[in-house]
């Protein structure tokens, strides 16, 4: 993985275990920033947000970036459905994918290792 998905991956496991099942992508490119300069916008975040999501799949996790959400939206943006499931094509079924992976992601918050 990328430093910046490295770092991503930490400031969200940080976020997570401190009892907090959701982040804005503006929140999480502000805290990523202090070390590697970034925006809410970029490829570069998103390209990372997407290795996190693999790094996590690898590892047998739920996906992470599941907690991260669009302002105003509290669901993630259409990027996070093309990573952590692609198969989910329809409103229904991407929803209902990604709240099994969120619950997942709080339930286990325990199992995730500092690295990846």
């Amino acid at each position: 993985m990328t430093p910046l998905a490295h770092e991503i991956y930490r400031q969200l496991l940080r976020h997570l275990r401190a009892g907090k099942a959701s982040i804005t992508y503006g929140a999480l490119a502000a805290m990523v920033s202090k070390k590697y300069p970034t925006h809410q916008r970029s490829r570069s975040f998103h390209a990372a947000l997407g290795e996190v999501t693999a790094g996590c799949r690898g590892n047998h996790l739920p996906a992470l970036p599941a907690i991260v959400w669009r302002a105003g939206g509290q669901r993630p943006s259409g990027g996070y459905y093309t990573a952590a499931h692609p198969r989910a094509r329809t409103e229904s079924s991407q929803r209902l994918a990604w709240e099994r992976e969120h619950a997942a992601v709080v339930r286990d918050a325990a199992r995730f290792p500092p690295t990846l």
